[in-house]
């Protein structure tokens, strides 16, 4: 559990970074493929938790297609 801790700080640590710049810059695509790059990695775990779990959820689970 304590990696998955780990991780979300560090993504949180990430996005507040881009904001950051983006605010500084004033351009609101700068980072944008990292910021992807993020939430696509975000999404992959929590759908590995839960597809290894699914308890109640399971009926009505599908998986998402990779872009």
């Amino acid at each position: 559990m304590s990696k998955s801790i780990a991780r979300l700080e560090l993504y949180a640590a990430i996005m507040s970074l881009i904001e950051r710049k983006r605010s500084e810059s004033g351009d609101e695509s700068l980072g944008e493929s990292i910021e992807r790059a993020v939430l696509d990695a975000q999404f992959d775990e929590l759908e590995q938790d839960i597809m290894q779990d699914p308890g109640a959820f399971e009926p009505w689970l599908v998986r998402r297609r990779p872009n």
